[in-house]
């Protein structure tokens, strides 16, 4: 007999905020991979393109976009509604862009469902939740924007206010220092999320959640386009076959001397775009599509910035507290790996199941598109939930100034 919180979860409501599509692109490396000469708008349009395609539903039905995105300039916003309108969305589609770091199109996601739960499936009913980054275009100030904070915040009395604009990787130090995570540990870990989007991808297991881009052809050494040269990018291409535990230890940490975090044990910097369609039970009846999943409750928390990758460890006994879950109860953890350090924190505190979290492997693999990421979590879910023929899974993950997201989601 089920316990009331799984009742509550699995039951099916006419107003339950359903999933009909989760869909992203291939993630690729920032500067040198696959994506790295097309802009966050380009990135937007196609995953938005592909999910009007795969579902067949008339943009017009579409009333919100709310668009993940973190480092684009003025928040992507008219980057974001020009690649929405270009796509074929009309006026009265409204766009919105959401910047919760990390977590952003995640977060979006979050946001959509409580909009749609607010007016009860009567005035608002259906949106589309994405995330977009280009990490290639925007972060490196040389070819974005320039990193600037007031003087006066920068040495403010108060160390949280200081402690935002710490280097990620120095939390990710703090992090494996404070809580004893040993290098050999965060090397081990980073080795089997390679190994296991190896097996994935070998498998054909992604190919249900990406959208293909038709790329432009560019020299890698010199980052020069090839007029008129195009190429269509289908898979991720930042995990590495045949990587050894040998060749993790020979890598240099990346932030400090003595450090423990390196390339290797670390989430990459790439490029790649999310959308989740989102909609009531009700208006997916009414145009007849079938709901592959339902968002069912999120939560957010926050902890000391510069130990910001703990923060699912708070965020996620927040959610499971509210829905009346334990982590028992939970067949699938997408948990976001920005470091080998906090993941590992992560799972130890809440004493997961290791075969239970990033089944396919995790950013670690496929790499972190800052603003999308929460989407190809959620796309990533959604797939594995159904692959593995799971119940419920949960997306979580840090995010940069001391923030974590926590996401319940149930497959249909």
């Amino acid at each position: 007999m089920l316990r009331k919180g799984l009742t509550n979860v699995l039951e099916k409501l006419p107003t339950d905020v359903v999933i009909v599509s989760a869909l992203r692109t291939p993630v690729t490396k920032a500067v040198k991979g696959g994506l790295a000469k097309m802009a966050p708008e380009e990135l937007l349009a196609t995953v938005l393109k592909g999910t009007l395609e795969k579902t067949n539903i008339n943009p017009a039905e579409v009333q919100d976009v709310l668009v993940g995105a973190v480092l684009q300039k003025l928040s992507g916003q008219k980057a974001c509604a020009a690649a929405i309108k270009h796509v074929g969305f009309p006026h009265t589609t409204t766009v919105n862009t959401i910047n919760r770091q990390c977590s952003s199109s995640a977060q979006a996601a979050s946001y959509l469902a409580n909009n749609i739960r607010a007016n009860n499936g009567e005035y608002f009913n259906i949106g589309i939740a994405a995330g977009v980054e280009s990490m290639s275009f925007d972060y490196f100030p040389h070819r974005g924007i320039p990193e600037r904070v007031a003087d006066s915040i920068k040495n403010s009395p108060i160390g949280e206010a200081r402690d935002v604009l710490m280097p990620m990787g120095i939390t990710s130090e703090n992090v494996a220092k404070e809580f004893g995570i040993s290098r050999a540990d965060q090397d081990a870990f980073g080795l089997l999320s390679q190994q296991k989007a190896v097996k994935a991808w070998e498998s054909g297991h992604f190919d249900a959640e990406i959208v293909p881009v038709e790329a432009r052809v560019f020299d890698k050494e010199t980052g020069e386009i090839k007029e008129n040269e195009w190429t269509t990018i289908t898979k991720d291409d930042g995990f590495r076959k045949g990587l050894t535990i040998e060749k993790l230890a020979k890598l240099k940490p990346a932030f400090t001397t003595d450090g423990t975090t390196t390339a290797g044990n670390s989430s990459q910097i790439s490029d790649g775009a999310s959308a989740t369609l989102l909609m009531t039970r009700a208006k997916a009846d009414a145009l007849g599509l079938k709901p592959i999943g339902k968002i069912v409750h999120s939560a957010v928390a926050g902890v000391p910035s510069r130990l910001m990758g703990i923060a699912p460890a708070v965020a996620v006994p927040t959610l499971l507290k509210q829905v009346g879950l334990e982590t028992k109860d939970i067949d699938i953890w997408e948990l976001n790996e920005a470091f080998a350090s906090q993941s590992l924190y992560v799972i130890r505190t809440l004493g997961l199941d290791v075969d239970k979290v990033n089944p396919f492997g995790g950013a670690i693999a496929l790499g972190h598109p800052l603003g999308a990421t929460g989407g190809r979590l959620i796309a990533t879910l959604m797939n594995g939930l159904n692959s593995l023929d799971k119940e419920l899974g949960i997306v979580s993950m840090c995010a940069s100034t001391g923030q974590g997201y926590a996401g319940l989601f149930a497959r249909e």
